[in-house]
């Protein structure tokens, strides 16, 4: 029996990612805001229009990428 596929991801990877990316930049004041920003906007351009949508597309394009370089050359 295969498992069922879930293209949820929980609050605490939600808000850890999010965390590190605002990490990742200089301190500002509405930092924090413009990231949330960010993201609704990447998730109004899913077909889902969710954080969800948009943070799985971006796991999924990244490993896909990293497969990829591993292949050797044809």
């Amino acid at each position: 029996m295969e498992q069922k596929i879930s293209y949820t991801l929980g609050d605490d990877l939600i808000a850890g990612v999010i965390t590190a990316a605002v990490m990742s930049e200089k301190r500002r004041p509405g930092l924090w805001q413009d990231m949330l920003r960010a993201l609704d906007r990447g998730a109004a351009k899913t077909s889902e229009g969710t954080a969800n949508a948009f943070l799985f597309r971006a796991m999924l394009d990244r490993l896909l990428e990293e497969f990829h370089a591993g292949e050797p050359e044809k």
